[in-house]
């Protein structure tokens, strides 16, 4: 799967273990991933994925804690990350992220 650019594999239960081999993938560069309770962990590892221009990570229970880790990801240029319950001190994270539309 090595041309693979897009991913959508939302509602799959796939957890952090999961979400940790998904990172693997070197050539996407979007990603829905969202309501598979990956959480902080998960959180952490798919921020490794530098290629990504897209993400959608919605309803993942990664807190503020993964929101700072995806906040690193300053190649994203789309973002959905709602229903995850990062609070004041997440979306101060995600605000100081440049070149981003977040929905």
């Amino acid at each position: 799967m090595n041309q693979l650019t897009s991913l959508d594999i939302h509602y799959n239960q796939i957890g952090a273990e999961g979400s940790k081999y998904i990172s693997e993938m070197k050539s996407l560069t979007s990603l829905d991933i969202y309501s598979n309770e990956i959480g902080i962990e998960g959180a952490k590892y798919i921020s490794e994925m530098n290629q990504l221009t897209s993400l959608d990570i919605h309803s993942n229970q990664i807190g503020a804690e993964g929101s700072k880790y995806i906040s690193e990801m300053n190649q994203l240029t789309s973002l959905d990350i709602y229903s995850n319950e990062i609070g004041v001190e997440g979306a101060k994270y995600i605000s100081e992220m440049k070149s981003i539309n977040i929905t």
